[in-house]
């Protein structure tokens, strides 16, 4: 059958013009990232600690880049084979192990925690372990524990940063308020090794680091520290300054997660299909309620924000050294993970991945 030259035409401009439009949008998305590149160039002059960005559309990394000082005094500059502390953004891996012995039947959200840990000191009140994971608990706060403070340098077991931390005061009853609490964390990692017969550390490679080849991340504890990690800074008057010494065991359960950015970025590919992940995996950033039906903003370690109208889940970490955030866009299949080896730079990670954002999405 003879074909009808009209419509063969049609045919063709219609090939042509979807063509066109598909390079034109490549092109601009190109440009996009370029300028993302050419900004955080700009932030991050001379001599400075660094900064790691990742960028994942769907289930590729579309950008990766360093900037600045793994090490200052040798000149090194940070890079792919760097990993870094990356403080609080460590409770999402908390929060998802928990949702993992969830579907291995081993414990509800709405457990009290006194059915697994009879002996933890609670004054007679009822703790779930959603409240311990969503910072609705009233537990004494154990960064505000001076005892503990002043012996991070040394390395603690889990059962004894806990009883450091019921040596102060509750701060409300369970359910009354959102008060941010790591007292929290290291109960649910001691949760995590009573059900699982395994050490945290090792639960959490298992189930998430092993499965997802996040092969630079690990999670630190009285056996293992940072010893690989990256120097950690602080701004001085006229310079940067090493931060203090700790052992990353203090962190257990909420900060002692050590990765780079390309691992975090496989992490947030994750996050934005489920792949290896529970099938209730979202149910880390479904806001918790306080007891009087307030929503709270935050689930099971991570929280929930806005920009221009777009919603994405998100957790920053902020330690003596470390700031980090990663930034997840569900219904656009976005990530945006930001790593740095400074507590309080100019530029913070937060800063960096909102910017990288706005030239993404708008």
């Amino acid at each position: 059958m003879k074909a009808n030259p009209i419509w063969l035409f049609l045919f063709l401009l219609g090939c042509f013009i979807a063509g066109t439009t598909q390079s034109q949008t490549s092109a601009n998305f190109q440009e996009k990232l370029e300028k993302i590149d050419s900004v955080l160039t700009t932030l991050i002059p001379g001599v400075e600690p660094g900064l790691s960005i990742a960028i994942t559309i769907g289930d590729q990394i579309v950008f990766e880049r360093y900037y600045g000082f793994a090490n200052i005094p040798e000149k090194e500059k940070l890079d792919a084979s760097h990993v870094l502390g990356i403080a609080s953004m460590s409770k999402q891996f908390t929060g998802m192990a928990v949702l993992f012995l969830e579907e291995e039947g081993k414990l509800d959200l709405g457990d009290d925690i006194k059915k697994y840990l009879p002996d933890l000191p609670l004054d007679g009140r009822d703790i779930t372990i959603a409240q311990l994971l969503s910072h609705t608990s009233g537990l004494p706060e154990i960064t505000r524990n001076d005892h503990f403070m002043s012996s991070i340098v040394e390395k603690h077991t889990i059962s004894g940063i806990i009883d450091m931390a019921f040596e102060g005061d509750f701060t409300a009853y369970p359910g009354e308020e959102w008060r941010y609490c790591n007292t929290g964390y290291t109960i649910i990692a001691a949760l995590i090794e009573e059900l699982s017969n395994k050490r945290f550390s090792a639960y959490l490679q298992d189930r998430i680091f092993g499965p997802l080849e996040m092969k630079s991340t690990y999670a630190c504890d009285y056996e293992h520290d940072a010893d690989n990690a990256v120097q950690r800074y602080i701004p001085d008057s006229s310079a940067y300054i090493h931060a203090a010494v700790m052992h990353f065991s203090n962190l257990i359960g909420g900060g002692s997660v050590v990765s780079n950015i390309h691992d975090m970025a496989i992490w947030g590919i994750a996050l934005t299909s489920g792949n290896k992940l529970p099938p209730n995996f979202q149910t880390i950033w479904k806001s918790n309620k306080l007891n009087s039906g307030e929503e709270t903003g935050y689930g099971l370690g991570m929280g929930t924000n806005s920009i221009e109208g777009k919603t994405y889940y998100y957790h920053p970490g902020m330690g003596d050294g470390m700031n980090s955030v990663n930034l997840i866009f569900p219904q656009e299949k976005i990530s945006i993970t930001v790593i740095r080896n400074v507590s309080t730079p100019e530029v913070k990670s937060m800063e960096a991945a909102l910017i990288a954002a706005q030239y993404l999405l708008f």
